[in-house]
C-alpha cells in the first residue's frame, strides 16, 4: 500500500475532493505513467481491458490516452458493446483467454472491472504475463470496505438491484452501465497485497468526497447519501473508490 507520507498521489486525491468527475483523474495518473515509461522505450504499447464504451464511459477520455500509444489494444468481452476505430487490435474475449504475447505490453489498465472477477487470480497472473519489465498496471475499481458493497451484494441477493436501477436511471446497458454479476474478490487492501506478490511494488489509494453515491440515490434522498460521507470522511473511513497501481 501506499506510504502515506509518499506525496506523488497527493494531487489526484485532492482533485477528487474537490468534486472533478473521476474519468480524467484516472486518465491523468495513467498518462503520468505513460511520460514517465517514454523517456526510456517508444512507442508504448497500451492494453486496455474492459475497453467497450470508452475510457470509464468516455470515448474522448479514451482516444487521448489511445493517442499516446505506437499500439493500443482493446479487450472487450461483450460483442454488444461497439468499439472506436482508435483501437489498433482488440480481442472479443475475456482478459485470461486473449492471445497477448508474453512481456509486450508497458502499461495496461481496466476501469471498474475488478469488481467483476469470480477468479482473480488467473487476472493477476496474466497481467503479470504480458508486462513487459517496469510495465505498470492501473485498475480502478470498488473499495469493498465501503458500505456501498454490502448494500449492492444485498441488492442482487434480493434481486432488486436491476429492478432499482432501470427505476433510477433507465435500462441496463442503454441508459445505464450494463451492471455486470459482482463478486468484490479483488478490492481490499488485504486481497490486492495477497494477490500481487509476484510484482515489484503495489500501491493502493482511496479516493473519497462527500457526494460519490449520488448516482445510486434519487435527487430528493441525496442528502441522505452525502450526509453518510461525511460522517464516514470525519471517522477517516475508506471511500468508496479505489485505485490499484502494479509494477512488475
Amino acid at each position: 500500500m501506499q506510504n502515506k507520507t509518499d506525496t506523488r498521489w497527493v494531487r489526484y486525491l485532492q482533485r477528487y475532493l474537490a468534486g472533478e468527475s473521476r474519468g480524467p483523474i484516472f486518465r491523468d495518473l495513467i498518462l503520468d505513467d505513460a511520460r514517465e515509461l517514454e523517456k526510456h522505450r517508444s512507442p508504448l504499447s497500451l492494453l486496455d481491458i474492459g475497453c467497450g464504451g470508452g475510457f470509464d464511459g468516455n470515448a474522448k477520455l479514451q482516444q487521448s490516452i489511445a493517442q499516446v500509444a505506437g499500439q493500443y489494444i482493446g479487450i472487450e468481452p461483450d460483442e454488444a458493446i461497439d468499439l472506436g476505430d482508435h483501437f489498433t487490435g482488440s480481442h472479443r474475449c475475456f482478459f485470461e483467454d486473449a492471445p497477448i504475447e508474453h512481456e509486450s505490453v508497458d502499461i495496461a489498465f481496466a476501469v471498474m472491472v475488478m469488481e467483476h472477477f469470480e477468479n482473480p487470480q488467473g487476472f493477476w497472473d496474466k497481467v503479470h504475463d504480458v508486462l513487459k519489465a517496469n510495465g505498470v498496471f492501473w485498475g480502478f475499481t470498488v473499495d469493498a470496505r465501503h458500505w456501498f458493497v454490502v448494500a449492492s451484494l444485498l441488492a442482487d441477493k434480493l434481486k432488486i438491484k436491476d429492478w432499482y436501477l432501470n427505476a433510477l436511471h433507465g435500462k441496463r446497458g442503454e441508459e445505464r452501465y450494463e451492471n455486470y454479476s459482482v463478486y468484490y474478490r479483488s478490492n481490499t487492501p488485504k486481497q490486492i497485497r495477497k494477490l500481487t506478490t509476484p510484482f515489484s511494488s503495489t500501491t493502493i489509494l482511496n479516493f473519497h468526497r462527500v457526494g460519490q453515491m449520488d448516482f445510486y440515490f434519487p435527487a430528493k434522498l441525496r442528502w441522505l447519501g452525502r450526509t453518510i460521507d461525511r460522517l464516514a470522511i470525519g471517522l477517516g473511513l475508506p471511500g468508496s473508490i479505489m485505485a490499484v497501481r502494479v509494477e512488475k
